[in-house]
């Protein structure tokens, strides 16, 4: 790798100067807006020890010059960071040629180390040592909780930071943030194309508050004020066909009319509300951060609509006993990739 790698063009380089906003025109999600920059693997540098290691020591040559290449590279990346910060306080039309240091490059990667003992390489000790902001950490690189950083995965790390929204939504933070944010985005909102997959970029954006918390958000809360079990998760004798039959869910038991709470954030993805499903009867399906999903089915009335953002105990629906059920209860699910798994296991505090 050549630390000097191919700069970008003066062309690239303005676009810092050119974000103008204006809320005339709604974000449609269709058309690429200008100006439009792609980002490909040549551009990206690779830093290997975000920390100075001393080269004493090493068994070989070749490896105490690997070791100071490394630590170039680290340096390089503070040293950039630094230069944007200049860059990006000029005032427009500022003259290129008067600029006489600028960054190497505009964006990095990290692949995460296992790092088990020192905790240095999660999401809040890497966004403190690489001096990310979490809005801009998390969205470039589709981290939906910090629970989603393992060792391997390649982080992408700009020098410029704010909100990378992208234009295809993967998961329930990124439609949250594609909506909050919809009026910004118009025609001059600025659109990278990194690796193949375009994002639209809103600089010096954070995480709100709200944001931040639905991103933090652990581990999924009980759909009732009280935990009444009258059948559990597994295989047992249905009450409607007496038969031996696989129950994919809980069933908590409640008076019909009581409150029912979404366990997770998320958005609602199905309902059944006018046409009542024959087995689940009124049921709410509430997609989580990846590929978890919560259902809630019998239930006497439905209080959101598909499409929904929802919080952490949230009244979605009232408990009833709709479809095939036997008397007032809510069955609740929480599906994996679509297969069924035990709600007892992922509710904290469930004992």
């Amino acid at each position: 790798m050549n630390l000097r790698h191919r700069f970008f063009s003066i062309a690239f380089f303005s676009l810092f100067f050119s974000y103008s906003f204006s809320e005339d025109i709604p974000f449609t999600g269709e058309e690429p807006p200008a100006p439009y920059t792609k980002i490909t693997e040549e551009d990206l540098v690779k830093i290997e020890t975000p920390k100075f290691i001393s080269p004493r020591g090493a068994k070989s040559p070749e490896e105490e010059n690997k070791i100071k290449f490394d630590n170039e590279i680290w340096q390089q990346y503070q040293k950039d960071l630094e230069r944007y910060a200049k860059i990006k306080n000029l005032p427009p039309h500022f003259p290129i040629e008067k600029i006489r240091e600028l960054p190497v490059a505009f964006f990095y990667t990290y692949t995460v180390k296992n790092d088990s003992e020192n905790y240095l390489d999660t999401f809040n000790g890497l966004y403190a040592r690489l001096q990310q902001k979490q809005g801009t950490l998390a969205t470039i690189n589709h981290i939906s909780s910090p629970d989603d950083v393992k060792p391997g995965m390649n982080l992408i790390l700009p020098l410029a930071q704010g909100l990378f929204i992208p234009k295809k939504a993967n998961s329930t933070l990124e439609i949250l943030l594609q909506k909050e944010y919809a009026s910004q985005i118009t025609e001059k909102t600025h659109m990278y194309e990194i690796k193949g997959e375009e994002f639209y970029f809103l600089p010096e954006k954070s995480f709100s508050q709200t944001q931040i918390a639905f991103f933090h958000d652990k581990g999924m809360i009980l759909p009732l004020s009280k935990k009444i079990v009258t059948s559990e998760f597994g295989y047992r004798t249905s009450p409607i066909s007496g038969t031996w039959k696989f129950h994919a869910g809980i069933d908590l038991a409640a008076p019909i009319g009581t409150e029912v709470y979404a366990c997770k954030s998320g958005t609602v993805v199905a309902i059944a509300d006018k046409t009542e499903h024959p087995l689940y009867g009124k049921y709410i399906d509430i997609q989580h951060n990846g590929n978890t999903t919560s259902r809630y089915a019998h239930l006497s009335q439905i209080l959101v609509r598909k499409g929904q953002t929802v919080s952490t105990g949230q009244t979605i629906g009232l408990v009833g006993t709709t479809g095939a059920s036997t008397g007032p209860h809510l069955h609740f699910e929480v599906r994996e990739n679509g297969t069924p798994t035990d709600p007892t296991k992922q509710i904290k505090n469930w004992k």
